[in-house]
């Protein structure tokens, strides 16, 4: 009972963190596109993007960092998990320093890279610079960030998001109150959390693992090379994710156009924050799951998996089959200023497969948990590579033009989640594959019931052109499908607890 508490309150804390933060992208998104254009606002997120290209070379050593740690200290080893923790501080500063000259390139040579109008140049400039710093900064001290997970204290790490996202709101509205707008404040404002939250990991380090301490002189070669050696596939991994994920508003951008970027990368505003809902609720369930693989308690860890692909297939039902639907509506709200019938086709693209990696990537977790990335690593790398040469092949030889780059992507997207996925997880866990595929079809099954229930109600009532009639139906629409879902996926006993610990947080 103590765990599936701890897992609660980690769910409800990081719920809440990532709502105040969905709340601050939501508002100020269309206000900045009303402002300075859907083009210009294509930016941000290609800026964001290029982060992610740095990490592939950081990603090696800091993605393994929690895992190591963790599976050392909760087997009853300080010392190893120090040893580990130091070698992961020592080269996390190295790479920071070393991606220190290729970040300052980039942001100076912007314009020879991308397409970028001369009248919006020292913006992205600005744009890209404050995002790389907060990369850097990161980066160098990611080690200490590995604390909530070790300790399964993911609340803390959710609480401090919550404090972090509220300075930034209260940082952002002063700046878009008193200064004319621009599209660098979102970035700026983003290191100032980092910032922030550095702060908090140095504090929480000290607080919750005293028995590891910072020194630089307790770092080995043999720890560093034993957390490459599994992290370098994670590098493969990051490569392979950004191909088939993030790469494609810079191809955008070199193919189809700023514009037409734009327009793209509003419709990926909302899926992209579904994908982080899924990321967020992800971190949530990994840290027990690896507790259970260090304690060796396999029977836990199977139950523990298939409820994490149940709860994740339900709780990410909602926003998914809702925008299915009511996608339309919902851009015609929150961004008048462009074509909604185009983003709510080109965010269905995105939406369908969310439907299922969102069963699946509590399993895709699997293969860092048992330490084995490389046959992963090679098919994602291989898909990835297949994802950009189709999509690049398509918008250059047809007339698809944007629209190739999300139809490429559905398809390999799917394969990769519903046909290797699985199985490979199953050969790591040694378990029928069948354990692995039924709580992933029955998650699936909620997004069904969703989409279905918003269906039926879009046909009895067919207003929703107001803030108040498009929140009714969310609130409808999600009571009558999660009241369906959560009979279906859950047993018995897991929902007479869930809704037991959830009266006793509320103290009823």
């Amino acid at each position: 009972m103590k765990e599936q508490k701890r897992l609660l309150v980690n769910l409800i804390a990081t719920a809440i963190a990532f709502a105040v933060q969905f709340g601050v992208n939501f508002i100020l998104t269309p206000y900045i596109v009303n402002s300075l254009g859907s083009e210009a606002y294509s930016y941000i997120p290609i800026a964001n993007n290029f982060v992610g290209y740095a990490n592939i070379v950081s990603v090696a050593v800091y993605s393994m960092t929690s895992r190591f740690v963790s599976v050392e200290y909760n087997k009853g080893r300080p010392d190893r998990a120090e040893v580990f923790f130091n070698s992961a501080l020592v080269s996390n500063l190295v790479v920071s320093l070393v991606l220190l000259i290729p970040s300052i390139l980039v942001t100076l040579n912007i314009k020879h890279i991308i397409n970028v109008p001369d009248n919006l140049l020292p913006d992205v400039q600005l744009t890209f610079g404050f995002a790389f710093a907060n990369m850097l900064l990161t980066l160098a001290t990611s080690a200490f960030g590995s604390v909530y997970y070790v300790t399964n204290r993911l609340d803390i790490n959710a609480r401090r998001n919550i404090e972090g996202n509220v300075l930034r709101a209260v940082v952002l509205i002063a700046l878009f109150s008193l200064l004319p707008a621009k599209i660098y404040f979102l970035n700026a404002t983003v290191l100032l959390v980092g910032v922030y939250l550095v702060s908090a990991n140095f504090y929480y380090t000290h607080k919750l693992l005293p028995d590891i301490h910072p020194n630089l002189c307790k770092s080995t070669w043999s720890a560093i090379k034993e957390m490459l050696s599994s992290g370098i596939w994670n590098s493969f991994n990051q490569a392979s994710n950004i191909m088939l994920t993030t790469l494609d508003l810079f191809l955008a951008n070199l193919f189809a156009g700023s514009v037409a970027t734009g327009q793209y990368s509003v419709s990926k505003t909302v899926p992209n924050f579904i994908l982080s809902v899924i990321t967020m609720l992800v971190g949530v369930f990994v840290p027990q799951l690896t507790i259970y693989y260090a304690k060796q308690q396999k029977e836990k860890l199977t139950n523990a998996l298939s409820y994490s692909i149940r709860s994740m297939g339900f709780l990410c039902s909602f926003p998914i089959g809702f925008l299915l639907v009511f996608g339309t509506d919902f851009f015609h709200l929150w961004v008048p200023s462009q074509d909604a019938d185009m983003l709510h086709w080109l965010s269905v693209l995105t939406l369908i497969p969310l439907a299922v990696s969102c069963c699946t990537e509590v399993v895709y977790n699997i293969f860092t948990v048992t330490n084995k990335l490389r046959t992963p690593a090679v098919v994602l790398f291989i898909l990835g590579s297949i994802n950009t040469v189709a999509a690049i092949a398509l918008m250059k030889t047809t007339s698809m033009g944007i629209w190739a780059v999300p139809v490429v992507a559905l398809v390999i997207s799917i394969i990769r989640n519903l046909v290797f996925t699985p199985v490979y997880a199953s050969r790591c866990l040694h378990m029928p594959v069948s354990l692995v595929y039924v709580p992933i079809a029955r998650g699936m099954v909620c997004t069904v019931a969703m989409t279905l229930v918003c269906l039926c109600y879009r046909t009895i009532v067919h207003g929703t052109g107001t803030w108040f009639t498009f929140l009714a139906a969310v609130v409808i629409c999600s009571c009558i499908a999660g009241i369906a879902n959560i009979m279906v996926i859950f047993n018995k006993d897991e929902r007479k607890r869930f809704f037991g610990m959830i009266a006793s947080k509320l103290h009823l």
